[in-house]
């Protein structure tokens, strides 16, 4: 099978983001809202508008950065094996297929990726990374991110979807989108076709409100899951927008009622130009609690946090729960605190 795809990045284009002396400033991010968010905002009372707007609209805010803030979080350039490929974790990768987005997300932890300009991904650095999963079979899944893959022509996506498919029948793709919120007019029925014919593959959809589950937004997410494809959700912490209980809980709730997993509450990463977005770690966990008192474990995702210069995924939640936990193992029993408060004993 050949791969061919029209137009994309070049290897400096996107080495270049990686570079933390490449920047000594913040790079701003486009201002673009697709038609569909922007109907969303228009119809949310207005607090929920608000916290949509938040998310899209540029501020001045982002020209500050913070000592602790870093061009590339997350250290991703410590694992690159290719241009586009980061092997970080053991058994899985995480393909960059674009630095475009749908609409950009103010607090976007890749920003000096994304606000700078490049196209998908080329048809000779989809043969590096296919060369580097034959030769590679301890990798189980990959991640297709950016950017948005679905930022790309039907043809492009279609296109890399089958090269990683045809190359490794038995890895378990990951496509990870906010197009679900962002264009949901783009989960047609020759998209549903193509996403099934490439299963393994789950749908990884990036939702922060609950006033993005629109009528439109929820008919793609139920296609998916009519068509047989997973779904599940990844949620950030944010400052304005969803540093309320309640609110993450009627989103979590109604996700699992759609046959949605939320997989994962993250805390902000330290994306430089972002501080006006995190919440800080005391009261994120006190939300964090909250909403634990309040959900079921089916509904619960796992609070969590990517830590800096490429420290990996930590648990926040397990931490948290363990702060519950009065006595230790001890003589083969434990002392807890129940939801309650009160202290309980499992017996050896």
């Amino acid at each position: 099978m050949r791969c061919k795809c029209d137009g994309g990045m070049n290897a400096e284009q996107s080495d270049n983001w990686r570079n933390e002396n490449s920047a000594d400033r913040v790079i701003r991010l486009p201002e673009h809202i697709s038609p569909a968010f922007k109907a969303l905002i228009t119809s949310a009372a207005p607090a929920a508008a608000a916290a949509l707007r938040r998310q899209v609209l540029s501020s001045d805010d982002e020209i500050v950065v913070s000592e602790e803030e870093r061009g590339d979080p997350l250290g991703e350039a410590r694992y690159c094996v290719t241009p586009y490929l980061v092997h970080q974790y053991p058994n899985r990768v995480l393909l960059l297929s674009t630095g475009r987005c749908i609409s950009y997300c103010r607090y976007c932890f890749r920003r000096e990726f994304t606000a700078r300009s490049s196209g998908f991904i080329s048809d000779e650095q989809i043969g590096a990374v296919t060369s580097y999963l034959k030769t590679h079979p301890e990798v189980q899944e990959i991640l297709v991110s950016g950017g948005d893959p679905m930022s790309g022509s039907f043809e492009q996506i279609k296109h890399l979807l089958e090269c990683l498919r045809f190359v490794r029948p038995d890895l378990l793709l990951r496509l990870c989108t906010r197009a679900p919120v962002f264009a949901p007019e783009l989960f047609t029925e020759d998209l549903m076709a193509l996403l099934r014919s490439v299963r393994p593959l789950w749908v990884i959809a990036h939702i922060n409100h609950p006033a993005e589950l629109g009528t439109a937004q929820r008919k793609a997410l139920t296609r998916c899951i009519d068509s047989g494809i997973s779904v599940q959700t990844q949620t950030v912490l944010l400052r304005g927008v969803n540093d309320n209980p309640a609110v993450l809980a009627e989103l979590f709730h109604a996700l699992v009622c759609m046959g949605i997993k939320p997989g994962y509450l993250f805390q902000t990463d330290l994306a430089r130009g972002t501080a006006h977005f995190r919440v800080p770690l005391e009261n994120a966990a006190l939300i964090w609690k909250t909403v634990r008192k309040r959900l079921s474990g089916l509904s619960l995702p796992q609070f969590a946090v990517d830590l800096p210069n490429g420290g990996g995924k930590f648990p926040l939640s397990a931490l948290l729960l363990y702060e519950d936990i009065v006595s230790p193992l001890k003589d083969g029993r434990f002392s807890a605190r129940g939801i309650d408060g009160k202290t309980y004993t499992y017996p050896s």
